[in-house]
């Protein structure tokens, strides 16, 4: 066991090496050396972080460090110490995310780049000055590579962020909060109670006026807080190095990340940074429904427990999930025509058997793909249409959604002053594509402003000098189709695309789209 002196001269000198506590965590769950294969090794803690709990982590910690070998002043300097790392971070993170597009360009890469350089800031942390070394990892258990790649990463920079609130923040102890670890802090542990293993050899020279109990509870409380703050601290050092390990990708691009700034510098920046935001919209994974009421899990609550038909379990390998027999039994006349005979389910919205399973069932284009007749005919930039309405429309859209169904190949149609319809066709087949898919938001979500803001800065650039019409005749009939507000939704939009000198926002799509995939000349083969 370290003297105190040590400890604090050792903390002083910041030579943390030299006081570098044994890997009991990493021996106990006998963790593979980082060195020799970090996926082995991050699947191995990610396993033993979840079958202990933080109590069990202090007790295994506590063999070889207790309150002894702490003094007041030791214990202020840790939090200095580890004030000094977090205001270095903070420095860095901030300038990341203000100057740097760190959160579009770490989004927009694919899961294995990403998960590269998680395991090398893990690897970072675990070689940082900390008591414990890569042992700190198991005080962790947010810091896990399938919780950080959730969202399409933005575990990561969710993580990033709060690391960089408290860092920058004047509370004290600047702690990151986890319910997990703060649980050990709920004293007094069963295991706390037990007899110490001096007690139980010979008794104290001295008596103590303090009953062990409290004596073990002070020292619970200190062990605690030298272990929060190299918790705290491992996980400064964790950021820091998955950010140095991307920077240096940044610097010296692979093929993944060079194709990643390509994109970036090809496109107008609302672009990529709209497609970022976007893929964390993205589900993970299919999620269950049960075939017949289609209720999720969570629709239900918790304790529930899903069936499968085990026929196509056991024949098909394949599932269909029920909430309950009694559904089961009330799907049973529709399910025995293919059970164990044909992979079939109804495609529910996000389960296995929706193409677009990773799509939000809140998400507009998908819905409209969704939505497309299933028929062995093939698809054709006509059949994104307008479908559905979730909501009400207003009496002028109404109209304008039976026109459009009544006349597939027209755009939209306009109306002069006097009502004399016109109808609007966009020969561009990229800003055809692209107006449809605006317009069906428009359409299937009349709150949603997006997508007539699209629509609407468009006709207007084209339209609004056609015989019979005018910038204004346009603005009203949107503001009556879709709001009074829509004018100055469009306004907005016009007065953006000035000061950053570019076309419309459909022409602007449509530019970017083509410098990475061409023009659309293949749509003409729809």
């Amino acid at each position: 066991m370290a003297s105190a002196t040590e400890v604090h001269t050792a903390i002083e000198n910041t030579d943390y090496k030299e006081l570098l506590l044994p890997p009991l965590l990493s021996k106990k769950f006998n963790i593979t050396d980082v060195k020799q294969d970090a996926l082995k090794w991050n699947q191995e803690w990610e396993a033993a972080l979840g079958s202990s709990t933080a109590a069990d982590v202090l007790k295994e910690i506590s063999r070889v460090l207790d309150d002894s070998v702490m003094i007041p002043s030791t214990i202020e300097f840790l939090h200095q110490d580890l004030r000094r790392v977090q205001g270095h971070a903070a420095e860095i993170l901030r300038s990341l995310l203000d100057q740097g597009h760190f959160d579009t360009i770490w989004l927009l890469l694919g899961v294995a780049e990403k998960r590269k350089h998680i395991l090398e800031g893990l690897k970072g942390a675990s070689e940082a000055p900390t008591f414990w070394g890569q042992d700190c990892r198991a005080f962790c258990p947010e810091v896990t590579v399938s919780n950080l790649l959730t969202q399409s990463g933005k575990g990561f920079i969710d993580l990033l962020t709060r690391v960089l609130e408290i860092s920058e923040s004047s509370i004290a102890p600047a702690f990151l909060p986890n319910s997990w670890w703060e649980q050990a802090s709920n004293l007094p542990n069963p295991w706390w109670e037990q007899p110490s293993e001096q007690s139980s050899e010979q008794p104290s020279e001295q008596p103590s006026e303090i009953s062990p109990q409290r004596q073990r509870s002070e020292s619970t409380k200190l062990l605690f807080e030298v272990a929060t703050i190299n918790r705290n601290k491992f996980i400064v050092h964790f950021i820091l190095s998955s950010v140095l390990s991307f920077s240096y990708d940044v610097t010296d691009p692979g093929e993944k990340m060079k194709g990643v700034l390509d994109f970036m510098e090809n496109t107008q920046g609302y672009v990529a940074q709209a497609i970022a935001e976007f893929k964390t919209t993205l589900r993970d994974k299919p999620i269950i429904r049960c075939e017949n009421c289609t209720k999720t899990p969570e629709d239900i609550g918790q304790g529930v427990c899903f069936m499968v038909c085990s026929v196509c379990k056991a024949k098909l390998k394949f599932e269909v999930h029920y909430c309950s027999q009694s559904c089961q039994k009330e799907h049973w006349s529709v399910h025995k025509k293919a059970c164990g005979k044909k992979k079939v389910t109804r495609g529910l919205s996000g389960t296995k058997g929706d193409s677009l399973w990773a799509y939000s069932d809140t998400d507009p284009v998908a819905n409209l793909l969704r939505n497309i007749p299933k028929t062995n005919a093939r698809f054709t930039l006509r059949d994104i249409g307008v479908n559905p309405c979730k909501g009400k429309r207003s009496p002028a859209a109404e109209r304008q959604a039976e026109m459009l169904e009544a006349d597939k190949d027209a755009d939209y149609f306009l109306f002069t002053a006097s009502g004399k319809p016109i109808r609007f066709v966009i020969d561009d087949l990229g800003a055809k594509m692209i107006f449809r898919i605006n317009r069906g938001i428009t359409m299937t979500q009349p709150t949603d402003t997006v997508g007539v803001k699209a629509i609407g800065e468009y006709m207007i650039k084209l339209m609004s000098k056609h015989p019979g019409l005018s910038r204004d005749i346009i603005l009203k009939q949107l503001c009556a189709e879709y709001g009074d507000d829509t004018a100055e939704q469009i306004a907005k939009l016009e007065r953006g695309a000035r000061q950053q000198e570019t076309g419309t926002f459909i022409e602007s799509w449509v530019t970017d789209c083509s410098k990475l995939f061409g023009n659309f000349s293949w749509l003409a083969l729809l």
